[in-house]
Order: C-alpha cells, then sequence, then structure tokens
C-alpha cells in the first residue's frame, strides 16, 4: 500500500501523520526549566526531579540514579 502523493498544487500531502515528542523535546525547548523555573524531568533524572526517591525506600526497592525507564521495566517484570 501506498501513501498518497504529494499534491503539488496545494503544496500538501494528504497523507495521515503522527509526531511524538516526548521529555527530551520538552528539555530541549526548555532547557532552563518551565515558566517557573521547575526543571523539567528526562528519564535519567525523573526520580530526583520529581522528588520520589522516597517511594522507593518505603517500599524497599533499589533505585541508584538508574534511568527510570529501566527501573520500571525491572519492577514491571518482577510483579512487585
Amino acid at each position: 500500500m501506498a501513501l498518497p502523493a504529494l499534491d503539488v498544487s496545494e503544496n500538501k500531502k494528504n497523507s495521515p501523520h503522527v509526531v511524538i515528542l516526548g521529555t527530551g523535546a520538552s528539555f530541549a525547548a526548555f532547557p532552563n526549566g518551565d515558566k517557573n523555573g521547575r526543571k523539567l524531568p528526562l528519564m535519567y533524572n525523573l526520580v530526583e526531579v520529581l522528588g520520589i526517591g522516597y517511594l522507593f525506600e518505603k517500599h524497599g526497592l533499589k533505585y541508584d540514579d538508574e534511568n527510570f525507564e529501566a527501573v520500571y521495566d525491572q519492577l514491571s517484570k518482577s510483579g512487585r
């Protein structure tokens, strides 16, 4: 199946598209934080920026400044 060709007369492509923006795009747009100066989280600093390290401690979970995505993956596979 081919996508519709570019409509040169209207200078547009009549096909659906999706744009996915993650925290990396937000951080790149606002490297100094939001309008209030609050730092935007990335996967490598999400726990620190959101201040949720105590939740790991409270539930006896190990968190050593790891990428949150990797930690979440381990947690979900563990069934805890």
